[in-house]
Protein backbone atom coordinates (compact mmCIF):
# COMPACT_ATOMS: atom_id res chain seq x y z
CA UNK A 1 0.00 0.00 0.00
CA UNK A 2 1.47 3.36 -1.04
CA UNK A 3 1.97 6.11 1.50
CA UNK A 4 -0.09 9.30 1.12
CA UNK A 5 1.54 12.50 -0.07
CA UNK A 6 1.43 14.11 3.37
CA UNK A 7 3.00 11.08 5.10
CA UNK A 8 5.76 11.84 7.65
CA UNK A 9 8.00 9.24 9.18
CA UNK A 10 7.44 9.35 12.99
CA UNK A 11 11.10 8.70 13.98
CA UNK A 12 12.35 11.62 11.86
CA UNK A 13 9.42 13.96 12.50
CA UNK A 14 10.63 17.46 13.38
CA UNK A 15 14.21 16.19 13.77
CA UNK A 16 15.67 19.00 11.65
CA UNK A 17 14.07 21.87 13.50
CA UNK A 18 16.44 24.59 14.76
CA UNK A 19 15.98 27.74 16.78
CA UNK A 20 18.01 30.39 14.96
CA UNK A 21 21.51 28.83 15.26
CA UNK A 22 23.15 32.21 14.56
CA UNK A 23 21.57 33.90 17.57
CA UNK A 24 24.15 35.34 19.97
CA UNK A 25 22.66 35.99 23.43
CA UNK A 26 23.65 39.22 25.14
CA UNK A 27 24.71 39.71 28.75
CA UNK A 28 23.80 42.75 30.79
CA UNK A 29 27.17 43.99 32.03
CA UNK A 30 29.04 43.62 28.71
CA UNK A 31 26.28 45.68 27.10
CA UNK A 32 26.63 48.34 29.79
CA UNK A 33 30.40 48.39 29.22
CA UNK A 34 29.95 48.78 25.46
CA UNK A 35 27.44 51.60 25.95
CA UNK A 36 30.14 53.75 27.58
CA UNK A 37 31.33 54.69 24.09
CA UNK A 38 27.91 56.19 23.33
CA UNK A 39 27.84 58.03 26.66
CA UNK A 40 31.29 59.47 25.98
CA UNK A 41 30.28 60.85 22.60
CA UNK A 42 27.02 62.31 23.89
CA UNK A 43 28.92 63.97 26.72
CA UNK A 44 31.46 65.37 24.26
CA UNK A 45 28.69 66.89 22.14
CA UNK A 46 27.07 68.34 25.28
CA UNK A 47 30.39 69.86 26.38
CA UNK A 48 30.89 71.51 22.99
CA UNK A 49 27.37 72.94 22.96
CA UNK A 50 27.82 74.25 26.51
CA UNK A 51 31.11 75.90 25.54
CA UNK A 52 29.43 77.63 22.59
CA UNK A 53 26.57 78.88 24.78
CA UNK A 54 29.02 80.12 27.42
CA UNK A 55 31.07 81.97 24.80
CA UNK A 56 27.95 83.36 23.12
CA UNK A 57 26.59 84.63 26.43
CA UNK A 58 30.06 85.89 27.44
CA UNK A 59 30.19 83.70 30.54
CA UNK A 60 33.73 82.55 29.70
CA UNK A 61 36.40 83.91 27.40
CA UNK A 62 37.12 82.06 24.14
CA UNK A 63 40.85 82.10 24.94
CA UNK A 64 40.21 80.06 28.09
CA UNK A 65 38.17 77.47 26.19
CA UNK A 66 40.64 77.00 23.37
CA UNK A 67 43.57 77.08 25.80
CA UNK A 68 42.18 74.27 27.94
CA UNK A 69 41.21 72.30 24.85
CA UNK A 70 44.66 72.69 23.31
CA UNK A 71 46.39 71.67 26.54
CA UNK A 72 44.22 68.56 26.77
CA UNK A 73 44.93 67.80 23.10
CA UNK A 74 48.70 68.08 23.59
CA UNK A 75 48.52 65.81 26.63
CA UNK A 76 46.49 63.26 24.71
CA UNK A 77 48.95 63.40 21.80
CA UNK A 78 51.87 62.76 24.16
CA UNK A 79 50.11 59.69 25.54
CA UNK A 80 49.24 58.49 22.04
CA UNK A 81 52.85 58.95 20.90
CA UNK A 82 54.05 56.95 23.92
CA UNK A 83 51.66 54.11 23.09
CA UNK A 84 52.67 54.16 19.42
CA UNK A 85 56.35 53.98 20.41
CA UNK A 86 55.61 50.95 22.57
CA UNK A 87 53.82 49.23 19.69
CA UNK A 88 56.73 49.91 17.32
CA UNK A 89 59.22 48.61 19.88
CA UNK A 90 57.21 45.41 20.24
CA UNK A 91 57.13 44.97 16.45
CA UNK A 92 60.90 45.54 16.26
CA UNK A 93 61.55 42.95 18.95
CA UNK A 94 59.36 40.46 17.10
CA UNK A 95 61.24 41.06 13.84
CA UNK A 96 64.58 40.66 15.63
CA UNK A 97 63.45 37.37 17.13
CA UNK A 98 62.37 36.12 13.71
CA UNK A 99 65.69 37.22 12.19
CA UNK A 100 67.61 35.33 14.88
CA UNK A 101 65.58 32.21 14.17
CA UNK A 102 66.25 32.57 10.43
CA UNK A 103 69.99 33.04 11.03
CA UNK A 104 70.17 29.96 13.20
CA UNK A 105 68.28 28.01 10.53
CA UNK A 106 70.76 29.05 7.81
CA UNK A 107 73.70 28.36 10.12
CA UNK A 108 72.49 24.81 10.52
CA UNK A 109 72.43 24.36 6.75
CA UNK A 110 75.93 25.88 6.44
CA UNK A 111 77.28 23.45 9.01
CA UNK A 112 75.81 20.49 7.15
CA UNK A 113 77.19 21.74 3.82
CA UNK A 114 80.70 22.27 5.28
CA UNK A 115 80.79 18.81 6.82
CA UNK A 116 79.62 17.15 3.60
CA UNK A 117 82.21 19.03 1.48
CA UNK A 118 84.96 18.09 3.93
CA UNK A 119 84.03 14.44 3.71
CA UNK A 120 84.03 14.67 -0.09
CA UNK A 121 87.54 16.19 -0.23
CA UNK A 122 89.04 13.75 2.22
CA UNK A 123 87.73 10.68 0.37
CA UNK A 124 90.75 8.79 -1.08
CA UNK A 125 90.95 7.99 -4.80
CA UNK A 126 90.68 4.31 -5.70
CA UNK A 127 91.92 4.71 -9.28
CA UNK A 128 95.45 4.33 -10.60
CA UNK A 129 97.88 6.83 -12.05
CA UNK A 130 96.34 6.59 -15.50
CA UNK A 131 92.95 7.88 -14.25
CA UNK A 132 91.82 11.41 -14.53
CA UNK A 133 91.99 13.07 -11.15
CA UNK A 134 89.90 16.14 -12.04
CA UNK A 135 90.40 19.90 -12.09
CA UNK A 136 91.49 21.78 -8.98
CA UNK A 137 91.29 25.56 -8.84
CA UNK A 138 92.46 27.73 -5.99
CA UNK A 139 91.88 31.48 -6.09
CA UNK A 140 93.15 33.99 -3.59
CA UNK A 141 92.73 37.74 -3.51
CA UNK A 142 95.35 40.43 -3.06
CA UNK A 143 97.13 38.83 -0.12
CA UNK A 144 100.28 37.72 -1.94
CA UNK A 145 99.23 34.17 -2.92
CA UNK A 146 98.74 32.76 -6.43
CA UNK A 147 96.02 30.84 -8.19
CA UNK A 148 97.01 27.40 -9.40
CA UNK A 149 95.34 24.73 -11.44
CA UNK A 150 96.53 21.37 -12.64
CA UNK A 151 95.11 18.97 -15.16
CA UNK A 152 96.20 15.36 -15.38
CA UNK A 153 95.49 13.28 -18.43
CA UNK A 154 95.97 9.59 -19.30
CA UNK A 155 99.30 10.25 -21.11
CA UNK A 156 100.77 12.47 -18.51
CA UNK A 157 100.24 15.62 -16.57
CA UNK A 158 100.38 19.21 -17.70
CA UNK A 159 100.71 21.82 -15.01
CA UNK A 160 100.23 25.52 -15.33
CA UNK A 161 100.05 28.22 -12.72
CA UNK A 162 98.36 31.39 -13.92
CA UNK A 163 98.98 34.37 -11.70
CA UNK A 164 95.81 36.18 -10.67
CA UNK A 165 96.47 39.59 -9.22
CA UNK A 166 93.59 41.99 -8.81
CA UNK A 167 93.08 45.34 -7.20
CA UNK A 168 91.89 45.39 -3.63
CA UNK A 169 88.20 44.54 -3.78
CA UNK A 170 85.59 45.45 -1.24
CA UNK A 171 83.55 42.27 -1.44
CA UNK A 172 81.60 41.67 1.70
CA UNK A 173 81.96 38.02 2.74
CA UNK A 174 78.75 36.08 3.17
CA UNK A 175 77.61 35.56 6.72
CA UNK A 176 74.90 33.37 8.18
CA UNK A 177 73.88 32.03 4.78
CA UNK A 178 72.97 35.44 3.39
CA UNK A 179 74.07 36.61 -0.09
CA UNK A 180 77.10 38.87 -0.31
CA UNK A 181 77.10 42.25 -2.05
CA UNK A 182 79.98 44.57 -2.87
CA UNK A 183 80.19 47.58 -0.65
CA UNK A 184 79.73 49.89 -3.64
CA UNK A 185 76.48 48.14 -4.66
CA UNK A 186 73.89 48.01 -1.85
CA UNK A 187 71.40 45.14 -1.77
CA UNK A 188 68.07 45.52 -3.57
CA UNK A 189 65.44 47.48 -1.71
CA UNK A 190 67.96 49.48 0.29
CA UNK A 191 67.09 53.18 0.37
CA UNK A 192 69.44 55.31 2.46
CA UNK A 193 67.92 58.30 4.20
CA UNK A 194 69.56 61.68 4.23
CA UNK A 195 67.65 62.90 7.28
CA UNK A 196 69.44 63.08 10.60
CA UNK A 197 66.21 62.34 12.51
CA UNK A 198 64.82 58.93 13.31
CA UNK A 199 61.54 57.84 11.66
CA UNK A 200 59.70 58.44 14.93
CA UNK A 201 61.05 62.00 15.21
CA UNK A 202 60.15 62.61 11.56
CA UNK A 203 56.53 61.68 12.33
CA UNK A 204 56.53 64.03 15.30
CA UNK A 205 57.84 66.88 13.16
CA UNK A 206 55.19 66.14 10.53
CA UNK A 207 52.49 66.26 13.20
CA UNK A 208 53.79 69.59 14.51
CA UNK A 209 53.87 71.02 10.97
CA UNK A 210 50.29 69.89 10.37
CA UNK A 211 49.12 71.51 13.60
CA UNK A 212 50.83 74.81 12.73
CA UNK A 213 49.37 74.70 9.22
CA UNK A 214 45.84 74.16 10.56
CA UNK A 215 46.17 77.05 13.00
CA UNK A 216 47.47 79.38 10.30
CA UNK A 217 44.69 78.36 7.92
CA UNK A 218 42.05 78.99 10.58
CA UNK A 219 43.54 82.39 11.36
CA UNK A 220 43.29 83.33 7.71
CA UNK A 221 39.76 81.98 7.28
CA UNK A 222 38.30 83.41 10.49
CA UNK A 223 37.23 86.76 8.94
CA UNK A 224 35.51 84.88 6.09
CA UNK A 225 33.76 82.48 8.45
CA UNK A 226 32.55 85.35 10.60
CA UNK A 227 30.61 86.85 7.69
CA UNK A 228 29.43 83.50 6.33
CA UNK A 229 25.83 83.64 7.59
CA UNK A 230 25.23 87.37 7.92
CA UNK A 231 22.16 87.21 5.65
CA UNK A 232 20.67 84.19 7.49
CA UNK A 233 18.32 84.47 10.44
CA UNK A 234 19.25 83.04 13.81
CA UNK A 235 16.37 80.59 13.84
CA UNK A 236 17.64 78.99 10.64
CA UNK A 237 21.14 78.77 12.11
CA UNK A 238 19.92 77.08 15.29
CA UNK A 239 17.78 74.60 13.36
CA UNK A 240 20.57 73.78 10.91
CA UNK A 241 23.12 73.27 13.69
CA UNK A 242 20.71 70.98 15.58
CA UNK A 243 20.15 68.79 12.52
CA UNK A 244 23.88 68.59 11.84
CA UNK A 245 24.60 67.60 15.44
CA UNK A 246 21.90 64.93 15.20
CA UNK A 247 23.60 63.56 12.07
CA UNK A 248 26.88 63.50 13.96
CA UNK A 249 25.36 61.52 16.83
CA UNK A 250 23.48 58.97 14.72
CA UNK A 251 26.25 58.35 12.16
CA UNK A 252 29.19 58.27 14.55
CA UNK A 253 31.44 55.20 14.33
CA UNK A 254 30.85 53.78 17.81
CA UNK A 255 32.45 50.42 16.97
CA UNK A 256 35.57 51.71 15.23
CA UNK A 257 38.89 50.08 16.00
CA UNK A 258 42.36 51.47 16.58
CA UNK A 259 43.54 51.01 13.01
CA UNK A 260 40.87 53.26 11.52
CA UNK A 261 42.48 56.60 10.72
CA UNK A 262 39.51 58.60 9.44
CA UNK A 263 36.33 56.95 10.73
CA UNK A 264 32.79 58.20 10.16
CA UNK A 265 33.57 60.97 7.69
CA UNK A 266 29.90 61.95 7.44
CA UNK A 267 29.61 62.33 11.21
CA UNK A 268 32.83 64.35 11.48
CA UNK A 269 31.97 66.64 8.57
CA UNK A 270 28.49 67.26 9.97
CA UNK A 271 29.93 68.27 13.36
CA UNK A 272 32.51 70.58 11.78
CA UNK A 273 29.85 72.20 9.60
CA UNK A 274 27.63 72.72 12.63
CA UNK A 275 30.50 74.36 14.52
CA UNK A 276 31.22 76.56 11.49
CA UNK A 277 27.67 77.91 11.27
CA UNK A 278 27.59 78.41 15.03
CA UNK A 279 30.92 80.24 14.99
CA UNK A 280 29.61 82.60 12.32
CA UNK A 281 27.20 84.07 14.90
CA UNK A 282 29.99 85.10 17.30
CA UNK A 283 31.02 88.75 17.55
CA UNK A 284 34.74 88.73 16.64
CA UNK A 285 37.30 86.78 14.64
CA UNK A 286 38.97 85.66 17.87
CA UNK A 287 35.75 83.99 18.96
CA UNK A 288 35.39 82.35 15.53
CA UNK A 289 38.96 81.05 15.56
CA UNK A 290 38.68 79.72 19.11
CA UNK A 291 35.40 77.85 18.57
CA UNK A 292 36.48 76.39 15.21
CA UNK A 293 39.79 75.13 16.59
CA UNK A 294 38.02 73.72 19.63
CA UNK A 295 35.56 71.85 17.37
CA UNK A 296 38.44 70.28 15.42
CA UNK A 297 39.97 69.10 18.69
CA UNK A 298 36.68 67.68 20.01
CA UNK A 299 35.26 66.05 16.87
CA UNK A 300 38.41 65.30 14.88
CA UNK A 301 41.21 64.40 17.30
CA UNK A 302 39.50 63.37 20.51
CA UNK A 303 37.76 60.26 19.04
CA UNK A 304 41.16 58.90 17.98
CA UNK A 305 42.44 59.24 21.55
CA UNK A 306 39.27 57.59 22.88
CA UNK A 307 39.73 54.50 20.73
CA UNK A 308 43.40 54.11 21.69
CA UNK A 309 42.66 54.59 25.38
CA UNK A 310 39.94 51.96 25.28
CA UNK A 311 42.32 49.55 23.53
CA UNK A 312 45.19 50.18 25.96
CA UNK A 313 43.50 50.52 29.36
CA UNK A 314 39.94 49.76 30.40
CA UNK A 315 40.38 51.63 33.69
CA UNK A 316 41.52 54.71 31.83
CA UNK A 317 38.52 54.42 29.51
CA UNK A 318 36.20 54.19 32.50
CA UNK A 319 37.85 57.18 34.22
CA UNK A 320 37.49 59.21 31.03
CA UNK A 321 33.79 58.28 30.89
CA UNK A 322 33.19 59.58 34.42
CA UNK A 323 35.15 62.76 33.68
CA UNK A 324 33.13 63.49 30.54
CA UNK A 325 29.81 62.77 32.29
CA UNK A 326 30.64 65.09 35.19
CA UNK A 327 31.98 67.77 32.84
CA UNK A 328 28.88 67.66 30.63
CA UNK A 329 26.59 67.84 33.68
CA UNK A 330 28.48 70.78 35.13
CA UNK A 331 28.36 72.60 31.79
CA UNK A 332 24.64 72.04 31.43
CA UNK A 333 24.03 73.31 34.97
CA UNK A 334 26.14 76.39 34.27
CA UNK A 335 24.58 77.34 30.94
CA UNK A 336 20.93 76.58 31.69
CA UNK A 337 20.79 79.00 34.63
CA UNK A 338 20.93 82.77 34.46
CA UNK A 339 23.51 83.38 37.16
CA UNK A 340 25.26 80.01 37.22
CA UNK A 341 27.07 79.04 40.39
CA UNK A 342 28.41 75.91 42.03
CA UNK A 343 25.00 74.74 43.14
CA UNK A 344 23.68 74.71 39.59
CA UNK A 345 26.77 72.85 38.43
CA UNK A 346 26.35 70.17 41.11
CA UNK A 347 22.67 69.77 40.24
CA UNK A 348 23.56 69.43 36.57
CA UNK A 349 26.24 66.84 37.31
CA UNK A 350 23.78 64.82 39.41
CA UNK A 351 21.01 64.91 36.82
CA UNK A 352 23.26 64.07 33.86
CA UNK A 353 24.94 61.21 35.77
CA UNK A 354 21.60 59.69 36.81
CA UNK A 355 20.27 60.05 33.28
CA UNK A 356 23.36 58.38 31.81
CA UNK A 357 23.16 55.48 34.30
CA UNK A 358 19.45 54.93 33.67
CA UNK A 359 19.95 55.13 29.92
CA UNK A 360 22.79 52.61 29.94
CA UNK A 361 20.95 50.13 32.14
CA UNK A 362 17.50 50.59 30.59
CA UNK A 363 18.70 50.28 27.00
CA UNK A 364 20.72 47.18 27.87
CA UNK A 365 17.70 45.46 29.43
CA UNK A 366 15.55 46.54 26.49
CA UNK A 367 18.01 45.07 23.96
CA UNK A 368 18.16 41.79 25.89
CA UNK A 369 14.36 41.63 25.93
CA UNK A 370 14.21 42.12 22.16
CA UNK A 371 16.23 38.97 21.56
CA UNK A 372 13.24 36.72 22.05
CA UNK A 373 11.89 37.93 18.70
CA UNK A 374 15.03 36.60 17.00
CA UNK A 375 14.62 33.10 18.45
CA UNK A 376 12.49 31.80 15.57
CA UNK A 377 12.01 28.21 14.41
CA UNK A 378 13.95 27.21 11.28
CA UNK A 379 13.27 23.99 9.38
CA UNK A 380 14.34 22.28 6.13
CA UNK A 381 11.31 23.73 4.31
CA UNK A 382 12.54 27.33 4.69
CA UNK A 383 14.32 28.89 1.70
CA UNK A 384 18.06 29.30 1.93
CA UNK A 385 19.18 32.66 3.25
CA UNK A 386 22.49 34.10 2.08
CA UNK A 387 24.97 34.99 4.80
CA UNK A 388 26.97 38.07 3.82
CA UNK A 389 30.48 38.20 5.22
CA UNK A 390 33.62 40.18 4.54
CA UNK A 391 35.22 37.59 2.30
CA UNK A 392 32.09 36.98 0.21
CA UNK A 393 28.72 35.36 0.73
CA UNK A 394 27.44 31.87 1.24
CA UNK A 395 23.99 30.38 1.35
Amino acid sequence: MADPDNYTDPPTFLSHLQRNPRLQPYDFWPLVADSTVIVQHLSSVAIFVCCFVAIYRELVSPELVVGLGSAATVLGWVLWDFWAAQVEAAKTDLKSARAVDTDSHFSGFDGQADSSSTRGRSRPSSRGNDATSGLGLTLTLSNGSHAASSVQSRSGSIGFTPSVSSEPSSIVPPSNGRPAYPASNPPPGYHPTDSAFSPRNQKRLATAKSAILICCALLGLSPILKSLTMSTSKDSIWALSCWLMAINIFFFDYGGGVGVKFPASLSTNAALMSSTVLASRLPSTTHVFSLTLFSIEVFGLFPVFQRHLRHISWRGHLALTFALVFGAGAGLGLTTSKNGGWQRMLVGMLLWSVGAALGMGGCSWWLIGLQRYKNVVIGPWDPARPVIRQGGWES
